[in-house]
């Protein structure tokens, strides 16, 4: 019998994954693409926090990789600005394929690795993690359902 192609609305399913709480653009420049965000919608103001990650992994492997971010609110979403720093990382990979743009969705969990265990019983593996001392991050290789990663992310609050 042949197995049954994955759609998206299966993915978020399985996942049990809420919608989306936050998008995420990656730039080459956080805060030029900051001011222009907030000239072209009103977004703002942008907070640029420094995150500690322990435990970096990338294509299953650890990684020194380092990226800043930037932050503003837009409605009930979250707007992500990421620039890479140190290499390896997601954002290096993907300015270089594909230049700026919409990088990932993002989704709060209660549990992160309970997500993760979700995504490797259907197929979907873990592009780049990290953890902090309350919670984590990882980057889910969905692109194939849509076009596009989903992080599944657990924290404590909202940055903004």
């Amino acid at each position: 019998m042949k197995k049954k192609k994955l759609e998206q609305t299966d993915i978020c399913n399985a996942l049990k994954l809420s919608p989306a709480q936050q998008i995420c653009i990656a730039t080459y420049d956080l805060r030029k693409t900051a001011l222009y965000y907030q000239k072209l919608l009103g977004l703002g103001p942008f907070v640029f926090p420094k995150i500690k990650y322990n435990n970096i992994t990338y294509l299953g492997k650890l990684s020194k990789g380092y990226w800043e971010m930037a932050f503003a609110r837009m409605g009930s979403l979250e707007i992500e600005l990421a620039k890479p720093i140190r290499s390896p990382n997601i954002y290096e990979d993907f300015l270089k394929e594909r230049g700026e743009g919409l990088h990932h969705l993002g989704f709060e969990v209660p549990d992160l690795e309970e997500s993760i265990e979700l995504a490797r019983k259907i197929g979907i593996d873990v592009l780049m993690s990290g953890r902090t001392d309350k919670g984590g991050f990882a980057h889910l290789d969905t692109t194939k359902y849509g076009g596009v990663i989903f992080e599944v992310i657990q924290r404590p609050a909202p940055r903004v």
